[in-house]
């Protein structure tokens, strides 16, 4: 064998033992289909959270109009999930700028109901009129998701879980009045 064919094979010997990579992690938990207790399927969610993990929580902040919801994947918040109460004519970049961090002014959608980033979004839900006025008549719903720690950021997917997200709470009891 010639000293350019040596070099060469072991060259490609090289190349293909440094290409392989070792494995990587699978989840061990499964995904949820709710997001904080919100329906949401679960491939909507899967997306933005961390490709590995053993186990998923969540924990809950509730307040007076305010949930608050964060996500931990072994113990590290992967995601926040919340919604809030702001008064009637509030846009939804209003809400969004409220969120340190993030920036939610690229993509709004044409009807100016929703806006989202990779790294998050927020979506005015639509709630039923109650059929005796109240003081959330003169307030409007919004739902916000950011992804933090580990999460994982994702433009298109984020849109969709967005959109889910409000879509779901503007059946729950939040949001319907009697």
């Amino acid at each position: 064998m010639t000293y350019a064919r040596a070099v060469a094979a072991l060259t490609l010997v090289l190349l293909a033992s440094g290409c392989s990579e070792p494995e990587e992690e699978k989840r061990a938990f499964e995904v949820p289909t709710s997001l904080c207790g919100t329906p949401v399927p679960a491939e909507l969610l899967s997306p933005v959270l961390p490709a590995s993990g053993e186990k998923i929580a969540e924990e809950e902040k509730v307040g007076n109009g305010y949930f608050g919801c964060t996500v931990l994947v072994n113990g590290t918040s992967v995601l926040n999930a919340k919604w809030t109460w702001w008064g009637k004519g509030t846009t939804t970049l209003n809400v969004a700028g409220s969120q340190w961090g993030v920036r939610l002014d690229e993509h709004v959608s044409e009807d100016r109901t929703y806006t989202y980033a990779d790294k998050g979004g927020v979506s005015r839900v639509t709630c039923p009129e109650p059929s005796v006025p109240t003081r959330k008549t003169k307030m409007e719903l919004f739902a916000q998701i950011f992804v933090s720690g580990d999460g994982q950021p994702d433009e298109a997917a984020m849109e969709k879980l967005i959109q889910a997200y409000a879509k779901a709470l503007s059946a729950s009891p939040e949001c319907v009045q009697k």
